[in-house]
């Protein structure tokens, strides 16, 4: 046994993951395991940094007082 085998000597589940993915009736966006909490996190850090953005260049193109 080499010191690298946990790093290569994985299960193949490639073929159980692709019936999962091609059976599942919901949006592809959300057919992983963990993605109920991924995009969700995802929408609500990407809205703060454009509203941050949004911001940040009205005040720039209002001038500064």
């Amino acid at each position: 046994m080499s010191i690298f085998s946990p790093l290569y000597n994985y299960p193949y589940h490639i073929i159980e993951k692709q019936k999962y993915y091609q059976t599942s009736t919901k949006p592809l966006i959300m057919r992983g395991p963990r993605q109920h909490i991924y995009v969700p996190a995802f929408m609500v850090l990407f809205s703060a940094g454009m509203a941050s953005t949004v911001y940040a260049m009205v005040h720039l193109a209002k001038g500064k007082h």
